[in-house]
């Protein structure tokens, strides 16, 4: 029986047990502005019940989430600063547009510097759409969702489409910020992109 053990435990790693399976990498970084902070109104403190990182968090559990998103926040203005970053996670979450598109900013070279930063350190990009807004409230939206689109095209990366998620505007804070279901479907969409990076990492959430 003594000689047993041994053989039984390095057949057990050989399986995938034990250390092995502890190895799994699935860390998530999320960079975005108040849709993926889940925040509306002039103040931090207002934020929706559950937001994107705390849904996501619930759908897909085996994964470690830092959550860097900032109200208020553009691709233009955080490229200088991002370029600074370590970027320990393996997968790195990409979220702006809005106010790049409100503020008429140049989104596509610094969304396109986020992304080639992100591959340079050896990590994975997600870029994501543009979520709706209110009619008229945003004319640029739909040409700074396809530049999304494109950049993450061109440069080989995943596409959360969050311009295909179910919207009404009954499910609006205000003109720009999703209340809670219309947050939960954009999360939703997120998912589905890090399944394709990480399907191991997929494992949903065990019911009670």
């Amino acid at each position: 029986m003594r000689t047993l053990l041994p053989v039984l435990f390095w057949l057990a790693l050989a399986l995938g047990a034990g250390p092995a399976a502890a190895s799994l990498d699935c860390t998530v970084a999320l960079w975005g502005d108040s849709i993926l902070y889940g925040g509306f109104g002039a103040s931090t403190t207002n934020r929706i019940k559950e937001p994107p990182a705390a849904a996501l968090k619930r759908i897909r559990p085996a994964w470690t989430i830092a959550d860097y998103s900032s109200p208020g926040d553009s691709a233009h203005k955080r490229l200088p600063t991002f370029v600074l970053q370590p970027m320990p996670a393996r997968v790195v979450v990409l979220q702006y547009g809005i106010n790049d598109a409100g503020n008429g900013y140049q989104y596509e070279p610094a969304l396109r510097g986020m992304v080639d930063y992100v591959q340079a350190a050896g990590k994975t990009s997600i870029v994501t759409g543009l979520s709706h807004v209110k009619a008229d409230r945003l004319p640029l939206r739909e040409g700074y969702d396809a530049t999304a689109r494109r950049v993450a095209q061109e440069e080989g990366v995943l596409f959360a489409d969050w311009g295909a998620a179910r919207f009404d505007a009954a499910d609006m804070v205000d003109d720009i910020h999703p209340q809670q279901p219309y947050s939960t479907r954009l999360v939703e969409r997120l998912v589905l992109a890090l399944d394709q990076v990480a399907p191991e990492c997929a494992s949903p959430a065990k019911r009670s």
